[in-house]
């Protein structure tokens, strides 16, 4: 693998006085997509050639309705074959709903390339607002688990809310401090939420696991590598995490910090700090190690297949824009484009992870001794 890594005197511009900015300074920004509407699409395809219509959906969904004309790339073959599309001609990306053409839209935009945009709302929209002759179709209703992200955009942090959708039973994954939304989202839905999981010691933000077992009672589950002093689940690789009838398996990968890991739970894997779009967590500060890093991807993280969607810990803050429907990527897009991935090896790596950082913020120690206190 190749790639070029930023300058130190890029990384110190990118690291800035913001809290996460200057922890992960390497985390990309994630742009909104730009969206085309089904009324402006429409219009460019009744005007002239329009533009080249990408459909990344699945072979099942394929069968049951596409647009007229299209080209068709599933989205974990994306990252392969880029080169199959036109760089000359607009591309509008479309899928059932437009969460997965957003992720596609973020990796076509990575090189220089006609205007590449997103469906609002997907094929389902595109239905129901100008073309009725375009079957519609309802994702697999027979899937029990639910999946609500919560973006905080004054940090640039995320945080989850797993349900299984016929016992109701619930996990929360890396809670805010604030922790009103998630209990708000579960009343309304009928879901208990039965444990919280820390996926390693944060320290550019308050962490909400105390605030939310004082609120539900669910136990804390975290590394058992890690130095918390609060009454605790100690998990290890391999333990499994049950909600409901489903269960979030356990995957030890330290590296940003000792205590880190990785969940995963069918075709999603939350990430952490460890796999970031674009970028990956920091390893200079407090306990972290290049080297373990290091093993924690070759090991672990990309052993994974590309179609696995990566929901990560992080994703920049955005300064009040709106967010957009999910923040997510694919070990695929993130195998192919990711610059911490495109080094060749362990001393190309430990270079790239030790050089060219902003300095240690000033909150630091204060937020972890915090976050293992409570």
């Amino acid at each position: 693998m190749t790639g070029t890594r930023s300058s130190p005197a890029g990384a110190r511009r990118s690291g800035g006085s913001h809290p996460v900015r200057a922890v992960k300074s390497r985390v990309r920004l994630l742009r909104p997509a730009p969206l085309t509407t089904p009324e402006e699409l429409r219009r460019l395809l009744d005007s002239g050639p329009g533009p080249v219509l990408l459909d990344v959906r699945t072979p099942a969904e394929r069968v049951l309705a596409r647009l007229p004309d299209d080209r068709w790339i599933p989205l974990e073959e994306l990252p392969s074959r880029i080169g199959e599309l036109p760089r000359s001609r607009p591309v509008v990306v479309y899928d059932h709903l437009g969460s997965r053409a957003t992720r596609a839209v973020e990796l076509l935009r990575a090189g220089p390339r006609a205007p590449v945009t997103a469906l609002e709302g997907g094929l389902d929209a595109y239905s129901r607002r100008v073309d009725p002759t375009i079957p519609r179709y309802r994702p697999d209703p027979g899937d029990p688990q639910v999946l609500v992200q919560f973006p905080r955009p004054g940090t640039g942090c995320l945080s989850y809310l797993i349900a299984d959708r016929d016992s109701g039973g619930a996990l929360m994954i890396d809670p805010g401090l604030h922790v009103t939304p998630y209990r708000r989202m579960a009343r309304t839905h009928g879901w208990t939420i039965r444990g919280i999981i820390e996926t390693h010691t944060h320290a550019d933000h308050l962490a909400g696991h105390a605030e939310l077992h004082a609120k539900t009672g669910a136990p804390i589950g975290v590394s058992h590598r890690s130095p918390a002093q609060y009454p605790h689940r100690a998990l290890s690789e391999g333990d499994a995490v049950e909600f409901g009838r489903l269960e979030l398996v356990v995957a030890e990968t330290p590296g940003h910090t000792r205590d880190h890991l990785m969940l995963q739970i069918g075709d999603q894997a939350f990430t952490g700090d460890t796999l970031l779009p674009g970028a990956c967590g920091r390893t200079d500060l407090g306990d972290g190690s290049p080297d373990l890093l290091w093993e924690s991807f070759e090991t672990k993280v990309l052993t994974l297949p590309d179609s696995v969607e990566v929901l990560p810990a992080h994703y920049g803050p955005r300064q009040g824009l709106p967010p957009p429907c999910r923040f997510s990527t694919t070990i695929g897009v993130e195998r192919a484009t990711n610059e911490a991935l495109q080094l060749r090896s362990l001393v190309e790596f430990r270079r790239y992870m030790t050089e060219g950082w902003p300095a240690k913020p000033k909150d630091f120690d204060t937020i972890v001794r915090t976050n293992l206190a409570r």
